[in-house]
Formats: C-alpha cells, structure tokens, sequence
C-alpha cells in the first residue's frame, strides 16, 4: 500500500487496472487489488486455515448462534456470527499448521452474563442424553425460571442437534432426544442457560464426549 503525497483535488481517486486509488484518514492511498501473485506464508496459511475450520464448525449451528450470541451481539452493536467466529478463532482452536483442529473443551456457543450452575452430569439412556446439573446454587446470578439449553454437535458428519428451554433449572434434570442417524458418531456436548423471559444468557459449557448406540 502506498500514500501519495499530493492533494484529494488532483483527480484520479477510484480504479486503474489492478489499482484502487482512495482517501483514507485525509491521505490518498493507493493499492493493488486482485490475486496476489507472491507465495502466501504460514501465519497466512495457518489463519486461513483457522477460518475455514471454523467455519465449517459454526454452520450446522448458525441458527442457535443467533441466539446464543444474540444478546452480546445486540450490547456491542455487532454482527452476531462474526462474534462467534472471532471469539471461537481466538480461543478454540489447537495445535499448528496444517494440523489445527478444534478444542471442543474451548469452544463458546453462548456467552453472556446469567450464572450457570454446579456439577451438571450427562448420560446416555436410549436414543437420548440425560443432563443433570445442582440445583441448589448460591450465585445471585441465577434464578430457578432460567430455562436450560441443550447442544450435541457431531464432528464426523458436521452435525448437531440442540433443544432450548425446555426444562427450567429448578428441574435439575433435561432430555436431549438424538436422532439415529447419529448412532455410534461421538457428540461435543453443551449446555446454557437463558432467563425465562429470553432477555439474556449464559456463556455456554463443555459437559463431555458420548457416542450412542444403535
């Protein structure tokens, strides 16, 4: 990129060839748009890569993105999937390139400020997981109408299933019915917690790996 030390009033501000010519901060600044022709180097390589894993991870859960990162979306005036995205690029990803994967354990499906809770449990009982968590909480961040969130999320077909509100914290116990098309695929599971109006939530929790049967 260079600065042309000249005035915005010359005249030749827009495109010329593989050029853009443009005001930035009062200067005019000229750059080279297009494919670039040189080698691209491995914090290049190993950021794209972190984009595309990423990417290929938060799709089969855009939609529950929405609403888990709705409400921070909506505080900082930005756009709700890019949020995820950048928290997630930032905070989930292991290892170096090429072999960047993800850190389930890391992984952010909601954040916000609702507390969340203690000693939350998951076991497979037929075609569904069972989540059960403390309901006996001293966090004055937490009310007993909070409504839980469910997530499994399959990295071996790049799937997911998830269920919101439907039970309330005071339960201490929720279902997660997994469809068979599931069976024997191991499942990153999550759980949050949203307030029985859905005005805010909590930052989401890793609760475990399971795989279940036929």
């Amino acid at each position: 990129m260079a600065i042309l030390k000249t005035e915005v009033n010359k005249g030749y501000i827009g495109r010329v060839g593989n050029t853009v010519t443009y005001v930035l901060n009062g200067q005019i600044v000229k750059r080279t748009i297009g494919k670039s022709s040189k080698k691209p180097t491995v914090p290049q390589l190993s950021a794209r890569q972190k984009t595309t894993i990423i990417a290929r991870f938060l799709n089969p859960v855009k939609e529950f993105i929405n609403v888990g990162f709705g409400f921070e979306a909506r505080r900082l005036k930005k756009n709700t999937y890019n949020l995820a995205t950048s928290y997630n690029w930032l905070n989930a990803i292991s290892g170096s390139y090429p072999e960047q994967k993800i850190d389930f354990t890391k992984v952010l499906l909601s954040k916000g400020k609702i507390g969340t809770t203690n000693n939350i449990e998951v076991k497979v009982i037929d075609n569904k997981l069972e989540f059960t968590w403390d309901i006996a909480c001293a966090n004055p961040l937490v009310n007993d109408m909070d409504r839980i969130i469910l997530v499994a999320y399959s990295a071996e077909n790049n799937g997911a299933v998830w269920s919101i509100g439907s039970a309330e914290r005071s339960e201490g116990i929720a279902h997660l019915i997994i469809p068979k098309k599931y069976s024997f695929l191991k499942l990153e599971t999550y759980v949050s917690f949203v307030s029985a109006d859905y005005k805010s939530i909590s930052n989401s929790i890793y609760t475990g790996q399971f795989s279940m049967p036929v």
